[in-house]
């Protein structure tokens, strides 16, 4: 009895600390094929590659392999360390057990069946991949010729060189708002440059209330005069407090501010974060962000981002790179 007290315990307290504010957790992603299909496809495909590779480092075929491997097990050490040998010119040496061909096709075909005909991004992605290779060892396969002509009558890309160098985490279906079509209502992934001097920057994107929002944000800029004023992260002035803020910005010459008094609209909005900070909003509701965030939204409306200003804009310098996901 006493331990199936302890295990509670225990996923009560994982459950607890994954709720804190503040912190950010790796979603899972879910592909129409199992990890271990994926796995198998990279693996028999490296075994090809550096079969062909080492006969011949410029071998079409062997490359297509090697870049379909990465694309499907891009961390794997055998892929990275083939990747890594021909790029600095070291030789390749074949494998004594010679790897089976027909065995590969076999496990392309199968995993070709296994997909479903949920005609979404990622189906139709590694449906494209799978018939282009299963075209590389037997053009003529005509499964693969029909479903590849629906797609190009479709508007999917087919070039399979195009798809290899895309990450398979990107690949997501964007619907567009009919009645603004610049703006995107779906999940999607993007990434995007937030300027300081501007307060607030459109991300062109609309999203619903209850959808998940995870940031992360890369790079330096500063609320002020690029001399007289520090640089700081998307954590913002964690060392300072608004007033020695507001000190630094009065010139030290003419005791003059430098910056203007903020919008009274702007100034009493309900903010949390260190100064500096990069802020994100949705409708009314500001969201601390910082480096990295995960939040959920409070309402509908479009996505904002911005830095944590207390006056004036046009002095600010520096950009941050955001990369920014919606989610169910």
């Amino acid at each position: 009895m006493s331990r199936n007290k302890n295990i509670v315990v225990c996923l009560l307290l994982i459950f607890a600390l994954n709720s804190l504010p503040g912190q950010s957790y790796q979603r899972v992603r879910s592909y129409p094929l199992p990890k271990t299909t994926m796995e198998r496809l990279g693996e028999s495909a490296l075994k090809l590659a550096k079969q062909r590779l080492a006969k011949n480092k410029n071998d079409s075929t062997g490359l297509l392999l090697l870049n379909f491997a990465n694309h499907f097990i891009p961390t794997n050490r055998d892929v990275l360390l083939v990747r890594g040998k021909l790029k600095f010119k070291v030789t390749l040496k074949a494998s004594k057990k010679k790897a089976d061909e027909k065995e590969f096709i076999l496990l392309l075909s199968q995993a070709r069946d296994h997909i479903n005909d949920s005609d979404t991004a990622m189906n139709r992605h590694i449906l494209t991949i799978l018939n282009q290779l299963i075209r590389t060892f037997n053009p003529k396969e005509e499964e693969a010729i029909i479903a590849l002509m629906e797609f190009s009558d479709k508007g999917v890309e087919v070039d399979i060189n195009k798809l290899l160098v895309k990450k398979l985490d990107s690949i997501t279906d964007t619907k567009f708002d009919p009645k603004d079509s610049r703006y995107a209502i779906s999940n999607i992934k993007k990434t995007i440059t937030v300027p300081a001097n501007t307060p607030w920057t459109d991300t062109w994107v609309k999203v619903s209330a209850g959808k998940m929002v995870r940031v992360t944000a890369h790079g330096t800029w500063s609320m002020g005069d690029e001399v007289d004023f520090p640089a700081c992260d998307p954590d913002g002035y964690m060392s300072y407090d608004i007033k020695t803020l507001k000190r630094w910005s009065m010139d030290r010459n003419t005791k003059k501010k430098k910056k203007k008094s903020a919008p009274k609209a702007y100034a009493k909005a309900k903010r949390s974060g260190a100064p500096g900070c990069l802020l994100a909003k949705i409708g009314k509701r500001e969201y601390y962000i910082g480096k990295e965030m995960t939040f959920k939204a409070e309402s509908n409306g479009i996505l904002y981002f911005g830095p944590y200003e207390w006056g004036d804009y046009l002095d600010n310098y520096g950009s941050l790179t955001i990369r920014v996901e919606i989610y169910d």
